[in-house]
């Protein structure tokens, strides 16, 4: 099958990031899936925003877990990026799911940060509950960089396939073939999500050997595209759908004609 598509915060570079313009411009650009990032309100709503604060992609200050969602819904996340999306609200996740939902996208990404209030059980449960609500659990991935988070969403359903994200703190530990499968295999991921500069043809073959699929990010060149592809993984998520969906085509082309 061919590798999957999946718009990072939505499509990124063409309107403000995590926000709902940004996530219909990537179905419109014909995106296979979403990745974005949720965090709970004050009241424990679960909303769309990357950081844990609101100061790089609004007009307000603070943390997300700091203002109750009628509070945050009054900032403005469009105009850091263009004036045209000036006074787009911060989604919660559950209009995020409305409108993926009934996109026909096949995948859902979700990252949970790990609470800084430890509420773990809390945040997971409210996700779910949304997804539950949405009918989208078959297509949902909740990833996460805390191993404890991805336990807990397997605990509470484990029908919700989820994803070890890795970063790029430490390449030459990431790139070690047994890392992090015992971990992984440890607490039932069903995905690996690591940074693309960690990535090697030898991980991509042992994760699959072990029926774990490789998702990658964030990866928005040509040239790293087309070595992933080499390599066999089965998500880019990118902040360029449509660019990167014409790389792919162009490489599922040039494959099948030379298989003729």
């Amino acid at each position: 099958m061919a590798c999957k598509v999946i718009a990072h915060r939505g499509a990124n570079k063409k309107a403000p990031q995590n926000t709902l313009p940004a996530f219909s411009t990537a179905i419109e650009e014909g995106t296979d899936g979403f990745e974005t990032d949720v965090h709970l309100t004050k009241d424990g709503i679960p909303v769309i925003c990357h950081n844990y604060t609101i100061d790089a992609t609004s007009d307000g200050r603070g943390e997300v877990t700091s203002y109750n969602l009628a509070e945050i819904k009054k900032f403005d996340f469009g105009s850091y990026f263009s004036e045209d999306f000036k006074e787009t609200p911060l989604p919660t996740l559950d209009e995020f799911l409305e409108l993926t939902a009934d996109s026909g996208c096949e995948i859902i990404n979700i990252e949970l940060k790990c609470p800084k209030d430890s509420k773990i059980a809390v945040l997971v449960e409210k996700t779910l509950e949304s997804v539950r609500k949405y009918g989208c659990l078959d297509r949902v991935i909740i990833s996460s960089f805390s191993p404890e988070v991805l336990k807990t969403v397997k605990e509470i359903d484990a029908r919700c396939k989820t994803a070890f994200l890795y970063p790029i703190n430490n390449p030459a530990v990431c790139r070690m073939i047994l890392y992090p499968f015992f971990m992984v295999k440890k607490i039932g991921c069903d995905f690996i999500h690591p940074a693309h500069i960690t990535v090697t043809k030898k991980i991509v073959t042992v994760a699959h050997a072990l029926g774990i699929k490789v998702n990658v990010w964030t990866v928005n060149d040509k040239k790293t595209i087309l070595k992933l592809l080499e390599y066999g993984v089965d998500g880019i998520i990118t902040d360029m759908p449509l660019e990167t969906r014409a790389v792919i085509d162009e490489f599922e082309q040039k494959r099948a004609e030379s298989n003729v």
